[in-house]
């Protein structure tokens, strides 16, 4: 917890406090929310890319193979 602060004033004051809730992901400016959005697309691309690969490789091997139960 913060240390409290005192204000001492020679005439009558008034003192505003504002609290601020600072969260970093909605300070962003557009582009640095479409690199992070470049980002998350990149990565799920990749990721559909390396499925249809195993994919492909998997339809190879059935094809070429027999059934061994008949």
């Amino acid at each position: 917890m913060a240390d409290p602060v005192v204000i001492d004033c020679s005439t009558p004051c008034t003192v505003t406090v504002v609290h601020e809730l600072s969260l970093p992901p909605f300070q962003l400016d557009l582009a640095e929310g479409g690199a992070i959005a470049a980002a998350v697309i990149g990565v799920w691309v990749i990721g559909w890319a390396i499925r249809l690969v195993i994919r492909s490789m998997n339809a190879g091997d059935a094809a070429g193979q027999e059934d061994p139960l008949g």
